[in-house]
């Protein structure tokens, strides 16, 4: 402070750089320009090319706050400054140097060092105990399993979804809700952690929306898809078990959903729901989706001794989109010209193709058996048990998109905070 209301407000610039030092905004000022989107970021660029900035006067808040939206950095919320002694916290309870690079970020390579993402944790609202959160969801959507650039650059609505499984200290330290309107609002861990690695995507992978994405409408899970399984209302062992860690870990687990589709009822309408034509990428990329199942409908269901596992086979096996439905679907048609390509050019076939599949058909007799199956196998549907615990059950149904099939399990490392 300097003067009765002045104010220096130290920040860390939350813009993405390259392994050879050169600014993702360079880029990305020409892709604006390109689409013609300049009024939405006008000073996209137009930044001092250095580590931190100083933003000075009794109105160093609301300076900084047009000036990051002027240069594109925001999601169009309003965000927190990532001033340099919180983000030095987020650093510390990180466990790693500022520096250390957590992943290179497609579609355009920028380098996720730990500051950089504690940077747009902090303008995301991330506080200590929700930034471990963000650390391994980012190590996950690094991981090329991720297909980071075809969720970033598709023109599908695909978002990443973060389903956590902690135990239950653990989560109510973080915010992060598992109960009854746990899709929001009102829950500071799903809301930031979900934010923040939205803002990282954009900010040091470069995926702005009209310039570099090109989903066609976006959805709200663009801004944060952040959810957690509920163990105490689960009747089995906690999803992190059935995956292989340990009953004490903390893990995050990543896919792709399309979308987030509500279900109220029991099993036949899920199984209906999921065998729509919401599921038609799913079925086309044989992806892996996910399911919210209420506790109301998974007690139900370990009461008839079904385990998870179980549970997940009666779905998919359910789950079938009708040989009509398909057939006329706009999907379909381009399955049918990317195979029509592919054998008028065998050379040029994955090119033209894409990744796209055409599905085979289900065998059998009876509702069960006819039509295109959504998901190959039951480890194809990441289900977990959260939501209200009411008798009027509501799921949520998360169709996949994209190639290859994505589940990305991350152990999240916590340490004392400082």
């Amino acid at each position: 402070m300097s003067g009765a209301g002045a104010e220096d407000l130290w920040v860390v610039l939350p813009a993405g750089q390259r392994a050879d030092g050169g600014w993702l905004d360079d880029t990305l000022a020409l892709r604006n320009a390109e689409a013609g989107l300049r009024s939405r970021a006008p000073s996209v660029g137009d930044f001092p090319r250095q580590r931190v900035e100083l933003f000075r006067g009794p109105g160093a808040h609301d300076a900084l706050g047009a000036a990051f939206a002027a240069r594109g950095w925001t999601d169009g919320l309003p965000v927190v400054p990532p001033s340099t002694d919180k983000v030095a916290d987020l650093v510390a309870v990180s466990g790693r140097p500022p520096q250390y690079v957590l992943g290179t970020l497609a579609p355009l390579g920028g380098q996720a060092t730990v500051e950089k993402v504690a940077a747009n944790a902090v303008m995301a609202g991330c506080g200590l105990a929700q930034f471990p959160f963000v650390v391994a969801a980012v190590e996950a959507v690094a991981d090329p399993a991720f297909n980071l650039r075809g969720v970033q650059t598709t023109d599908e609505n695909c978002a990443p979804l973060i389903v956590v499984s902690a135990p239950a200290e653990v989560r109510a330290a973080a915010e992060i809700h598992a109960g009854i309107g746990l899709l929001g609002p009102g829950w500071r861990g799903n809301a930031t952690i979900g934010r923040a690695l939205r803002l990282v995507m954009h900010n040091l992978g470069g995926g702005w929306p009209g310039a570099v994405s090109f989903a066609g409408a976006g959805q709200p899970g663009r801004y944060t898809l952040c959810v957690a399984e509920d163990d105490e209302a689960c009747p089995w062992p906690p999803l992190r078990v059935e995956l292989g860690f340990a009953p004490e870990d903390t893990v995050v687990v990543v896919t792709r959903a399309e979308t987030a589709v509500n279900v109220t009822g029991g099993l036949a309408e899920i199984a209906d729901v999921m065998g729509s034509a919401t599921s038609l990428f799913t079925i086309v990329h044989r992806g892996v989706a996910s399911l919210l199942v209420a506790p109301h409908v998974a007690a139900e269901s370990a009461a008839r001794g079904w385990s998870r596992r179980d549970l997940a086979a009666h779905l998919v096996e359910r789950a079938r989109l009708s040989e009509r439905t398909w057939a006329e679907s706009w999907v379909a048609d381009r399955v049918r010209q990317a195979r029509g390509k592919a054998d008028a050019d065998p050379a040029g076939s994955a090119e033209h193709a894409g990744g796209v599949d055409d599905p085979v058909v289900g065998s059998g007799s009876g509702d069960a058996g006819e039509g295109r199956a959504v998901l190959a196998s039951p480890d194809d549907l990441v289900l977990f048990v959260a939501g209200g615990r009411i008798p009027i059950p509501q799921h949520v149904w998360f169709p996949s998109w994209g190639f290859p099939p994505c589940k990305l399990a991350v152990r999240v490392h916590q340490r004392i905070a400082p």
